[in-house]
């Protein structure tokens, strides 16, 4: 029987609500806010809703389970947890783990530099900017984007992640107890109000009502699937480092029902506060809301909040971007965290390890600052590649390398009783999701790709390189994990 390989820097989160503060504060981001809003009113409303509600049972929940458990049983990060967790090719294990680091390493990379972005506009919503009587939203962005004022402003945010990661699960949790209280009431007060405006009652409709012709509309369940993905933050090596942090009698399944509950909360709340507020306000709605991303966040919204004008406008645009910011923030130290998971586990100090991967992840990041396709492109292979493997690598461990039965016996050992009791429906759920991502993989390139072609927004110049990236370095980190996991054995 193989040697278990223990973490030299070993952690355990305070409390069961310190732990899923911490985690909650990782799911909800700003996809949440600008990601979610975008796709739900541009793939069916409530059809989108509806197919995010299945994923959410058949891929976040299960999944999330599967991570945490990884974590949890094999007691240590995206290195140690898949090796000491599973029962047979421990060196692959071994290399799922890292590969989810690696990708969501990658994705800190551009990360960063949106949460500076975001942090630049709540100041702006603070001074009163938006409501002032010059205000020019295109302007705005425009004169800031791909500037090195706007690369300052994310290295500052960067560094107030190597402050908070430096203090390790404390940090990481004190942070969100603070900060995820206060965006959850922000959004909420923001969807009430939305919702009181003349003409909102329009976008409630576009937004909640399913389309028939929707549901059938295999875009639809993609959306959906690749936004709890992104949203829940499955598979990027979180829920790993978060189960390491759990003590034996901690209760899996409710953490995991914690998480998916809270972050759908807040993206459909925040749908809520979008959709109906363009509908009140804008005269063009039905183009508004086409904006994705950045043309929303930063050039739609704020022109509406001026629209708005008055205490009304200054008021939404404070809450807004506040609630948008700290979410930004605590996914921001909490993806870092997953990063430098590895390096504690190897005995480095927390401080050094955050700085270490903090000013690496500067400097590789810093083109995404400077031009924002250099931003598309990571996010291309990264945030949709990586994480679509990442998926397979944690059914695979969880369905096939491990027995399936024992491990859900071990997850049931708690009191009191779990919340979720796990049945044999989860052993088969874990199994399927090994297919899924594949479906998603493929659909993802090859029709909207190679079929529909420059539309889809995934472009040759993207994928083929990107894919090519992602296998030479996959093989790298097999190698490089590999050696280190022989040395820490000796």
């Amino acid at each position: 029987m193989s040697m278990a390989l223990l973490p030299r820097i070993v952690e355990r989160a305070p409390s069961v609500f310190a732990l899923l503060m911490a985690v909650v504060g990782w799911s909800v981001g700003a996809g949440n806010y600008w990601r979610f809003s975008w796709r739900a009113a541009n793939y069916g409303g409530g059809s989108f809703l509806f197919a995010y509600l299945v994923w959410l049972i058949i891929t976040a929940f299960v999944l999330a389970v599967a991570e945490y458990a990884i974590g949890r049983i094999g007691r240590g990060g995206p290195l140690y947890g898949p090796y000491n967790f599973v029962e047979r090719y421990k060196r692959f294990a071994a290399f799922a783990g890292m590969w989810m680091a690696w990708s969501t390493f990658m994705i800190m990379c551009y990360y960063w530099v949106v949460t500076g972005w975001i942090f630049y506009y709540m100041l702006h919503a603070i001074s009163g900017t938006f409501v002032s009587p010059d205000f020019d939203s295109k302007a705005l962005w425009g004169g800031f984007k791909e500037t090195y004022f706007s690369l300052g402003i994310g290295v500052l945010m960067m560094v107030g992640s190597i402050i908070v990661t430096g203090f390790g699960i404390r940090g990481i949790s004190l942070a969100a107890r603070i900060m995820f209280p206060v965006l959850f009431f922000a959004t909420l007060g923001l969807a009430v109000y939305s919702l009181t405006l003349p003409g909102s009652y329009e976008g409630l409709k576009f937004y909640m009502v399913p389309k028939a012709e929707a549901l059938v509309d295999p875009a639809t369940w993609m959306q959906a699937l690749s936004q709890v993905i992104w949203s829940i933050g499955i598979a990027w090596g979180f829920f790993i480092a978060a189960g390491a942090w759990m003590r034996r009698r901690d209760d899996v399944t409710h953490v995991s029902f914690g998480n998916v509950v809270n972050d759908t909360a807040v993206a459909w709340m925040a749908g809520l506060a979008i959709i109906p507020l363009i509908f009140s306000i804008s005269a063009t709605p039905y183009e508004d809301i086409k904006e994705a991303g950045t043309g929303l966040a930063f050039v739609v919204l704020p022109r509406l909040f001026h629209e708005m004008g008055g205490l009304a406008g200054y008021l939404y645009g404070l809450l807004f971007f506040v609630a948008f910011w700290f979410a930004a923030f605590t996914s921001l130290y909490t993806i870092h965290e997953v990063t430098l998971r590895p390096l504690k586990d190897l005995g480095i100090k927390p401080l050094y390890a955050a700085a270490i991967t903090g000013v690496i992840a500067i400097v590789i990041g810093t083109p995404t600052a400077l031009n924002l396709t250099w931003l598309d492109y990571y996010d291309t292979v990264w945030g949709v590649i990586g994480l679509s493997a990442g998926l397979v690598f944690i059914a695979l461990m969880a369905g096939f390398l491990v027995d399936t039965v024992k491990v859900r016996m071990e997850l049931m050992k708690v009191e009191p009783k779990p919340l979720v009791p796990l049945g044999s429906w989860w052993d088969w759920l874990v199994r399927i999701n090994v297919v899924i991502p594949v479906i998603f993989f493929i659909w993802w390139i090859a029709y909207w790709e190679w079929i529909r072609g420059w539309d889809a927004g995934l472009h040759t110049y993207y994928t083929w390189p990107g894919i090519a990236i992602l296998i030479i370095g996959g093989l790298m980190i097999y190698y490089v994990t590999g050696r280190v996991i022989e040395r820490v054995k000796r």
